[in-house]
Order: C-alpha cells, then structure tokens, then sequence
C-alpha cells in the first residue's frame, strides 16, 4: 500500500464485517501474536459496553485491527491488541490506522486516554533481532505520541498457561499530559490494569512489584 493509497483506509467495528472478513482479521491475529500472548479471537471480536474491535478496511479487506477494553471508572482506554498485516507494513499504514482508530474512538465517547504493553527491549539483548524488533515498536509508538512509563517492574501474567509471566513496559498516549503522569496516577493506573485486565488484587505479589518499580 503507497501513502496515496492510504487515503482510502477506513475504520469498522468488527459486527459491521461480514463472516469471510472477520476470518481475515482472526488470521491476521494468528500471524501477528504468538500463542502465548493470545486470547481466543472470539473474545475479541464479541462486542460488550467495555471492549471494542476495531477493524482497518482498504476497499474491502482488512488490513489490521486494535481491540480495546474500558480500564473501569479509570477515564483510561487499554489497547489490548493493535496490528498491520504483514504484508502492508512500512507504508505508513499503521500511524494512518491510530490517527482513524483515536477518532473513532472519540466519536464513540471512549476515553482519550490510552495505555498499552510493549515487550521490552532490555529482556532480548541476547538477541539482537529481537532487541531491534522490540526497540522499533516502540519507536513506531512514540512517532504516534505515546510515551514510556516509569514502571521497570511490570510483569504480563500468562495469558495461554503456555509461558512464564514476561516483563513488559508500559506506554501511555495522553493527550492532555503527553505521557508525563505523576507516580501517583501511575499506581492507579497500574493497579487499575490489574485488576480490570488481569482480574488481579492489590496485594497481589506481582501487583506489588510493579508498583514499588515505579520511579519517584
């Protein structure tokens, strides 16, 4: 897809896509996630009054998608999932995508402010490929506006039971501050992911040390 093209990009809920293009988008989420980092797709794309798919169209196939949930009374949208199919990456899809998804979401009255994981660099250095992969993810975040979280001690529990629970970093797109929260808006917000996200209490051990991890 050239930049031109992406002039034609559009955005749908996953109820307004018809059986064959849902199965695109459910193929694209295999292709994109490692099965230890998925949830059953039917999950995602079952519309509920917290948690929304929202679906890139070019013409008529899908192309990408970003799944979010409400994080409770926090005022904060959690982007679970957001993606480019493989083969239409590096054309500037994936910013056209989050300017459509932030309007969207806005003319749906879901808050502007969003928090998301990202697989941190520092736990692949080992592994270059993987260190630059995960170093470029975040790089594509920050052109988009978001911003990393003082939060060194986050954890993601095992989504699958196919894993080990794997250090992330936390990254906010908030248009009011630019990402700069106090350490206190980011224990609540922290917390609040826990517990809305991952069903997890406040003196949960992995709970805990995500937030002493929070610098001052």
């Amino acid at each position: 897809m050239s930049d031109t093209g992406l002039n034609d990009l559009r955005v749908a809920r996953s109820s307004q896509l018809t059986r064959y293009q849902q199965d695109q988008v459910a193929e694209i989420y295999a292709q994109a996630f490692p099965p230890e980092l998925r949830v059953p797709f039917a999950e995602l794309a079952t519309p509920g009054p917290s948690r929304v798919l929202h679906v890139a169209v070019a013409g008529s196939e899908p192309i990408g998608f970003a799944a979010s949930m409400l994080l409770g009374q926090t005022g904060w949208t959690f982007l679970r999932y957001y993606c480019i199919s493989v083969g239409r990456r590096r054309h500037g899809a994936g910013l056209h995508f989050w300017r459509l998804l932030l309007t969207a979401l806005d003319g749906a009255g879901w808050p502007a402010r969003i928090v998301f994981e990202v697989e941190d660099p520092r736990h692949a250095a080992t592994d270059q490929a993987e260190k630059s992969v995960r170093e470029a993810r975040i790089a594509f975040w920050e052109r988009c506006g978001a911003r990393l979280l003082p939060v060194d001690g986050y954890v993601m529990p095992d989504l699958a039971g196919l894993s080990a629970p794997e250090p992330m970093r936390l990254m906010a797109h908030d248009p009011a501050s630019g990402g700069q929260l106090p350490p206190g808006q980011i224990s609540g917000l922290v917390a609040a992911l826990y517990s809305c996200r991952y069903g997890l209490d406040g003196d949960d051990p992995m709970v805990l040390a995500a937030l002493r991890s929070i610098a001052e």
